[in-house]
């Protein structure tokens, strides 16, 4: 079994209970008031805020909810208002982490569904998504591992070198640090030793950290490609670990708070759409 092969092993059951704790999670979520719902079941519930929010998204109202989104729960403007550094941590870290999160879900579609399926690897728009040194995949990776570990860095030392008062640190918050670092780190050195066995594409040289950092090591007389593939699997086994916690971690409270800030913005802007005074809260 040969390592790819053995990364889809694991990863697809571990997959299989992210969707179940996601499940058990918006469950719990559905446990409370639905607004004209009543006593439903929480699967009634779940059916009633889809079809409510597939409504919105394709009446007028759908410019108001992608204002609020974007400003609210993307921007995250009430923490900009409190603190510019922790926004700057949190902003990097998110964003950073869902950049690589796309086009690790664009690689995986493009190479295993649209090239080996549907044979459309010819297609350049298709094929660069799994070239990881094609000009966009390279600096995009570049940018979205470089604007995460930014934003880990930040979130280390407001939480465990300057530690203000109010902030409580518990062994999920350390759980968190820990996860992620590993992921960043095992990552960055994936890449040097990749690209020291091999490039794929005609632009190694935009990833800009980890291009210049293999160039340090190349001299060293190290089985690259076999040390490549092992160090992808461990890498990427140990994403699929932390992705499991998802649900059952603080990832989901800034994802509940993204939706609470949308629609609060939602509302927001429905009422000074209606001339009514509203209390912008800081």
């Amino acid at each position: 079994m040969n390592t790819e092969t053995l990364f889809w092993v694991i990863h697809l059951p571990l997959m299989l209970l992210f969707l179940i704790g996601l499940v058990d999670v918006v469950g719990i979520w559905l446990q409370g008031r639905v607004e004209g719902v009543g006593t439903a079941s929480t699967g009634r519930k779940f059916l009633v805020l889809l079809g409510r929010a597939l409504r919105a998204i394709f009446s007028r109202q759908f410019p108001v909810i992608l204002k609020a989104f974007i400003t609210e729960a993307w921007f995250n403007r009430r923490l900009w208002r409190t603190s510019r550094w922790r926004w700057l941590s949190h902003f990097l870290l998110l964003n950073g982490f869902l950049l690589l999160t796309i086009l690790s879900g664009l690689a995986a579609l493009a190479e295993k569904v649209l090239y080996h399926l549907f044979h459309l690897g010819h297609i350049p728009w298709i094929s660069m998504w799994y070239t990881a040194d094609h000009p966009v995949t390279a600096l995009l990776n570049e940018i979205g591992g470089t604007m995460m570990t930014v934003g880990l860095l930040f979130y280390i030392v407001r939480r465990y070198l300057i530690r203000p008062p109010q902030l409580r640190t518990g062994p999920v918050d350390t759980w968190i640090v820990v996860g992620l670092g590993l992921i960043l780190l095992t990552g960055w050195i994936t890449e040097i030793v990749r690209l020291n066995a091999r490039y794929d594409g005609p632009a190694p040289y935009l990833a800009f950290i980890g291009y210049p950092l293999s160039r340090l090591v190349s001299g060293w007389n190290l089985p690259w490609e076999r040390l490549s593939e092992w160090l992808f699997l461990g890498h990427g086994l140990l994403a699929s670990v932390v992705i499991v916690t998802i649900p059952y971690s603080k990832f989901m409270h800034a994802v509940a708070a993204a939706l609470m800030t949308t629609v609060d913005g939602v509302r927001q802007e429905t009422a000074i759409a209606q001339g009514e005074t509203v209390h912008v809260p800081t």
